[in-house]
């Protein structure tokens, strides 16, 4: 009696099916974590985490960690806790100076500086991370109004029940040192 061989082949229509579907699985996360990053930009997302977090933050009682209607003191604070910000009004149309905290928004943490007053909130938001919107940039989002604005090479998002005390911290940082672009020197001919 002969031996009997049996040679073990590997199937080559598995092997392929397999690397396909990693490949697929791949291309699918990469385009994923794109999608994510394109986002994370845009100023009607990053409007939409300020409208949102303006209204949690304010509810009731805001959950400030520095207390102080004086800008110095929260600006201070704010410094000292890595956020250089330009110079804060102490009011903001019929709102006043509260006090500041950091709040962690969707895709970013950002230093949110609160106002209010008897019948309305502003909030100014100094961003962090990118945002693609051009400065004066505007929105209303679910019934708030939500600006945004570059002061001392900061993002800043000032959201407010009503518009006129929007305008009013906005007015504020046009006429303060912070609208001031540094000098550029000059190209020698």
């Amino acid at each position: 009696m002969s031996k009997m061989t049996i040679d073990v082949v590997g199937r080559p229509l598995a092997r392929t099916k397999s690397r396909l579907g990693t490949i697929l699985l791949l291309v699918l996360g990469l385009g994923l974590l794109g999608f994510g990053l394109w986002v994370r930009g845009l100023p009607a997302f990053v409007a939409w985490q300020a409208a949102r977090d303006h209204a949690h933050g304010l509810g009731g009682r805001p959950t400030s960690r520095v207390w102080s209607s004086e800008p110095a003191v929260v600006t201070a604070w704010l410094e000292q806790h890595g956020t250089p910000v330009p110079p804060l009004p102490d009011h903001a149309g019929s709102a006043g100076l509260v006090g500041a905290h950091y709040c962690s928004l969707v895709d970013r943490v950002a230093a949110h500086v609160v106002y209010q007053g008897e019948e309305a909130s502003v909030s100014i938001f100094v961003l962090h991370g990118p945002v693609r919107a051009p400065s004066g940039w505007s929105a209303s989002v679910h019934g708030v109004h939500v600006h945004f604005v570059r002061a001392a090479g900061r993002v800043l998002a000032i959201v407010g029940e009503r518009h006129d005390d929007v305008r009013a911290a906005l007015r504020g940082f046009a006429t303060s040192v912070a609208a001031v672009d540094p000098p550029r020197p000059k190209l020698l001919t």
